[in-house]
């Protein structure tokens, strides 16, 4: 099996790296290697990705010979690496390209342990699971290796769909260990955020004290992700839950009607003392929350995913950081 990885370094840094692997990528890849039957065949290499080192070694800990015969491992090493740091620009975009994934597609992420720990028949199993294209080609699939954890990026817009991966994640990967579907998102940018959050949202499992769904899904773990420094976690919950309670009427009672029921305790009695309203009336505005932004305030978890995504709202709105995530 190749393993490559990105520097973890500054984004400078990353930047001479991609630079540096394009000019070899450019002198030693043509389409002869890069043919998508022989890359999709049974048993192909996998794609490896070791946070925090650099080079492109061996499965035996040394440098692997840059030549045509491994030309396309090489490619998906780096392509997946590069995602996994967050690098999606246009170089990586023509990257995937000469993969033969297209310029725009959707897509989404599975990951979970391998059986036996052998990450080989894992990706081939994935592989040889996935249904092709509409014109019979294999499924566009880049397949990784991250702290033990073997992550799949798969297109899901022609062929393949989110609730045909959840299923094939059951039989390719080890039951008993944690499996998780990762958000749909789109193009080159989509597939970093949809890489990084499986990788985050096994991480933040650790967190949780709580029985999750198998396969579980990257949103089940939003406020561990967010406290462990994920931004993708942060920008969703403060996007799909804050901004959408908060509403665009300033007299909108709903978000301070969810906020002191969750600092009552879940009391419906004080929450209409603090309102000076019924009880029925602080019901319906909790069902009414529910429907804007799909997360019941009565239920233990799901306040808590509500109250995380209400501070970190706050702390946006007190000018702790810019929607971009910059300090």
């Amino acid at each position: 099996m190749v393993s490559s990885s990105v520097h973890a370094g500054s984004g400078g840094e990353r930047k001479d790296l991609l630079d540096l692997l394009m000019v070899r990528l450019t002198a030693m890849l043509g389409d002869d290697v890069l043919d998508r039957d022989r890359a999709a065949a049974p048993g192909g290499p996998t794609a490896s990705y070791t946070h925090g080192t650099s080079g492109i070694p061996g499965s035996d800990g040394h440098t692997l010979p840059a030549g045509p015969t491994d030309a396309r491992t090489l490619l998906e090493s780096i392509v997946f690496a590069c995602l996994a740091e967050g690098i999606d620009d246009e170089r990586i975009v023509s990257l995937m390209h000469m993969l033969g994934w297209p310029g725009s597609f959707v897509c989404c992420t599975i990951a979970g342990t391998p059986g036996h720990h052998d990450t080989w028949a894992c990706a081939a199993s994935i592989r040889g699971a996935l249904p092709p294209h509409k014109d019979g080609t294999p499924q566009d699939c880049l397949i990784g290796e991250h702290d033990g954890h073997v992550v799949a990026l798969v297109r899901v817009d022609d062929g393949a769909s989110p609730d045909q991966v959840a299923a094939i994640a059951k039989e390719c990967f080890d039951p008993a260990e944690a499996i998780c579907l990762g958000p749909t998102r789109q193009n080159a940018s989509g597939a970093a955020c949809a890489i990084r959050a499986v990788v985050n949202a096994l991480f933040a499992l650790q967190a949780c004290t709580r029985e999750v769904p198998q396969p579980m899904r990257t949103e089940d773990l939003l406020p561990e992700r967010a406290l462990m420094g994920d931004e993708d976690a942060r920008d969703e919950l403060i996007g799909s839950i804050y901004e959408a309670l908060k509403g665009d009427n300033p007299d909108d009672p709903t978000l301070l009607t969810v906020s002191i029921f969750l600092d009552s305790g879940a009391s419906l009695d004080a929450t209409a003392r603090a309102l000076s309203v019924h009880p029925n009336t602080v019901r319906y505005r909790l069902k009414r929350a529910t429907e804007i932004c799909g997360w019941d305030a009565t239920d233990t978890r799901e306040a808590y995913v509500l109250s995380t995504a209400i501070t970190l709202g706050r702390l946006r709105d007190a000018g702790m950081w810019r929607d971009n995530g910059d300090r």
